[in-house]
């Protein structure tokens, strides 16, 4: 009977001390949240000199202010889109080397001498397929 009535307390105890354990949690994010907010806040209350001072610029104190207080990471920006050519560009410029390499393989030997490509060069460029560059 002892050994029982020890598990039952055993048991009961588990359960409390996870109950505290996540009070612990739940307070450091309460306590961290409330840090951010008062802290951005304060960044979007400073003047353009003092942001300056420690590089920010006003866009990005008010971008920061403007943030969940429980979002305690750095600001992470979408990532921008690839400037290179758009589908199009690319087409265009597949179907030009294919244009180009047509018309080297109906040059001469005396007509690639004049722009100074050898035979073997024009031949290798030629047999090139129009998606590689």
């Amino acid at each position: 009977m002892l050994l029982r009535s020890h598990a039952a307390h055993a048991a009961h105890t588990h359960w409390l001390d996870d109950l505290r354990a996540g009070l612990r949690v739940l307070g450091r994010a309460t306590t961290q949240a409330w840090r951010n907010a008062v802290s951005r806040r304060e960044l979007a209350s400073l003047d353009d000199r003092m942001l300056a001072d420690i590089g920010l610029t006003r866009g990005d104190a008010l971008r920061e202010a403007d943030r969940l207080p429980w979002e305690a990471g750095p600001h992470r920006q979408q990532p921008a889109r690839a400037a290179g050519p758009s589908v199009w560009r690319r087409v265009e410029d597949m179907w030009q080397r294919h244009r180009t390499r047509q018309r080297i393989a109906q040059l001469d030997g005396s007509m690639l001498k004049d722009i100074g490509v050898s035979y073997a060069d024009a031949e290798a460029e030629a047999n090139k397929p129009f998606w590689r560059a």
